[in-house]
């Protein structure tokens, strides 16, 4: 569990964490959301600005995605070392948010700080993804199981850290699968096991890919399926596996998808894919 602290004049906020879900497991990746507002009782620093401050211990080799939004003003991030010294800042831009990426170089306590203008005033919404440095990228080698544990944990962060990669590798396909891709509207990674027009290999992918997963998870996700629907012009079946938790699940979706009738051109009649994703 990490701990964020607010710096606000001589008042210290502890924030306590708890980015996972799940216990200490293969990978670990982890998210947090926080909702701030810069008010005139905030410090100001001329050539910096009305600031921020949050303070988080970490460890060499992680890797970290930070992310400001506001309708409010328009932010910048500054990461600041043990030393006190700026590691990495954001540049201003006219589009309400501000990013840093990057791998932390040293143990111990950083300050990230939230910035805005002396004029600046309003809510925010910081949002950090964190991965242990061991959790960014995959042996060659990597089995199914192994590989879906990766993406199970970096659904946590709603796969900020992949979107980003540090690693400078592709983005992990899933053995077996013939594409993937990263949905950043939702906050999905996708993968397609069989795009062709066989109704018969169709089913029997669907129904490996689906007793595959089922031997990954454990008894802590619930299984359900769906007989053959019609959604627009095409139809569907999906087998869904829901993490039980009290809030923002991970969900992992396998669907077979029959486009017969479709009226998109050049498409194969049938589809196999997967779709991991967190609740928001």
């Amino acid at each position: 569990m990490k701990y964020f602290k607010l710096f606000i004049a001589i008042f210290f906020i502890c924030v306590g964490i708890n980015y996972s879900q799940v216990n200490k497991q293969q990978f670990q990746v982890d998210f947090n959301e926080i909702q701030g507002e810069l008010t005139s009782k905030d410090l100001y620093k001329k050539d910096f600005g009305r600031y921020h401050g949050y303070e988080i211990e970490l460890y060499e080799g992680e890797a970290i995605n930070f992310v400001v939004y506001t309708k409010n003003f328009q932010p910048s991030i500054a990461f600041v070392n043990p030393n006190g010294e700026i590691y990495q800042q954001s540049s201003r831009n006219d589009k309400g948010y501000a990013n840093i990426v990057t791998i932390v170089p040293k143990s111990g306590n950083w300050v990230l700080y939230v910035i805005g203008d002396q004029s600046s005033r309003g809510g925010y919404t910081l949002q950090s993804a964190i991965a242990e440095p061991n959790s960014l990228s995959l042996d060659k080698d990597a089995d199914f199981c192994i590989t879906l544990n990766f993406l199970l944990a970096h659904s946590n962060a709603y796969f900020f850290l992949l979107e980003n990669s540090l690693s400078g590798k592709q983005l992990v396909k899933m053995n077996g699968a013939v594409d993937s891709f990263l949905d950043e509207e939702n906050g999905s990674y996708n993968a397609i096991f069989y795009d062709g027009n066989e109704k018969d290999k169709a089913e029997i992918e669907f129904k490996n890919v689906w007793t595959k997963i089922k031997s990954c998870v454990d008894t802590k996700w619930q299984e359900n399926i769906s007989d053959w629907q019609k959604v627009g012009d095409y139809k569907e079946k999906k087998m869904i596996f829901t993490e039980q938790v009290e809030n923002k699940a991970r969900i992992i979706i396998i669907t077979i998808q029959d486009n017969e009738n479709t009226k998109q051109k050049n498409k194969n009649r049938f589809n196999v894919f997967i779709e991991i994703k967190r609740e928001r």
